[in-house]
C-alpha cells in the first residue's frame, strides 16, 4: 500500500494537549559512530520513562499476560516480513556499554547493551543480527524513575551512535512508507519492563537536530508509566491493529508522544507503517517539530530486575 508523503513544519509551535514537562536523566555528549567499541561510561538518556504509574506501589502482575498478538482488528495487512531472516553479527557480553554492528538480510543495524541507569547492577546480553536476549539483568530504578537499562537495536542515528547505512536518517517528505515489525517473547518475565519502539525525529539528517520522540509501547508494566500525562485512552490508529492509550509530555525539553498498549494487553508481534502514527498525531492536533526520521529503535526499558532470558526475536525497518 502506498501512502501520501508528509512532513512536519519546522519551528512550528508545539501544540500538545495535556502536556506536563518531566525531566529525565541527561546523557553524555553526542559522538560519532565508532565501530564495535564499548560506549562511554556515562549514562545514555532515558527517552521513554516518566514516573510511577498512577497506582504507585502495586506489585507487578503475577498472572499470565493477555497476549494481544496484533490480530484484534480485521485489517488487511501486507505479507509479513518477520521470521526466517538471515542474521549477521553475533556475540555475547556483560559490558553495560557494549555496542556492535549487526545485519538482517544484509541490511545494517546497530546494537547497544545500554545499561545506562544510575542504579544499574549487571547485565549479560547475547545477540545474533537484530535478535538479542537479555540473559540476565539486575538493577533498580533511579531516583527520577530512570530505568536501570535499555538494551536496544536500531537503524539510523540514535543516542550517541549511528548504524552503518540503512536508509535512515531520511526526510519525511521523501518517504511513501516506513514499514517496520518487531516480535519479542517475555519468557516468563512479568516484572517492571516495557517493550517499546523509540523513534527519533529531527529538523535535518544530523543527529544534533534531534527535535522530538515518538514511542510505541507493545507492553506497559504495572507500576510504571510513560513520560508525560494521559492524553487519550482506548484510541485506534488507522491501518494499525488494536487500541492505544496516548501519553504526551516532554523529555529533556523535547516533545514526546507515546502510543501505549493498556496494562496486561501485551502485543508480542506486530508490523505497521510508522507514518500512520505520524498522521495520527497530526489528525489529533498533537504537533511536534521535525522534518526527518533520524532513527527507529526497539528494546526493553527495564526499571527493576531481575530479568532472565527476555528475548527480542526479530526486528526490521524498511524505508520506502
Amino acid at each position: 500500500m502506498r501512502v501520501s508523503k508528509l512532513s512536519f513544519t519546522v519551528g512550528s509551535l508545539i501544540a500538545i494537549a495535556g502536556v506536563s514537562a518531566l525531566g529525565c536523566a541527561s546523557g553524555g555528549p553526542g559522538r560519532d559512530r565508532d565501530d564495535d567499541t564499548p560506549g562511554p561510561s556515562t549514562p545514555i538518556p532515558d527517552y521513554g520513562s516518566g514516573q510511577p504509574s498512577q497506582t504507585p506501589g502495586q506489585t507487578p502482575a503475577q498472572t499470565p499476560v493477555d497476549e494481544d498478538m496484533g490480530d484484534d482488528l480485521p485489517l488487511e495487512q501486507p505479507a509479513s516480513l518477520l521470521g526466517a531472516a538471515a542474521m549477521g553479527g553475533a556475540g555475547s557480553s556483560n559490558d553495560r556499554w557494549r555496542k556492535a554492528d549487526v545485519t538482517r538480510n544484509g541490511k545494517n543495524y546497530y546494537l547497544m547493551a545500554n545499561g545506562w541507569g544510575p542504579n544499574f547492577g549487571s547485565q549479560q546480553i547475547s545477540w545474533s543480527g537484530t535478535s538479542f536476549t537479555v540473559e540476565s539483568m539486575t538493577g533498580t530504578q533511579g531516583a527520577q524513575y530512570q530505568p536501570a537499562s535499555y538494551p536496544t537495536v536500531f537503524c539510523g542515528a540514535y543516542s550517541d551512535s549511528r548504524s552503518r547505512e540503512c536508509g535512515l536518517p531520511a526526510a519525511l517528505g521523501s518517504m511513501t512508507s516506513l514499514r517496520t515489525g518487531w516480535s519479542w517473547l517475555p519468557n516468563g518475565n512479568m516484572g517492571q519492563y516495557n517493550a517499546a519502539y523509540d523513534i527519533w525525529l529531527g529538523t535535518s539528517a544530523d543527529r544534533s537536530s534531534h527535535s522530538a520522540f515518538l514511542m510505541v509501547w507493545y507492553r506497559e508494566p504495572v507500576g510504571q508509566q510513560p513520560a508525560g500525562s494521559l492524553n487519550q485512552r482506548g484510541v485506534t490508529v488507522k491501518n494499525v491493529q488494536g487500541t492505544w492509550d496516548i501519553w504526551t509530555g516532554s523529555v529533556n525539553n523535547r516533545p514526546i508522544i507515546n502510543w501505549v498498549r493498556a496494562e496486561n494487553q501485551d502485543t508480542l508481534t506486530m508490523e505497521f507503517d510508522i507514518l500512520d502514527f505520524v498522521r495520527d498525531a497530526q489528525e489529533r492536533n498533537i504537533m511536534v517539530p521535525g522534518t526527518h526520521v533520524l532513527s527507529v529503535a526497539v528494546g526493553f526499558e527495564i526499571w527493576n530486575g531481575p530479568v532472565t532470558n527476555l528475548e527480542s526475536v526479530d526486528f526490521y525497518v524498511d524505508p520506502k
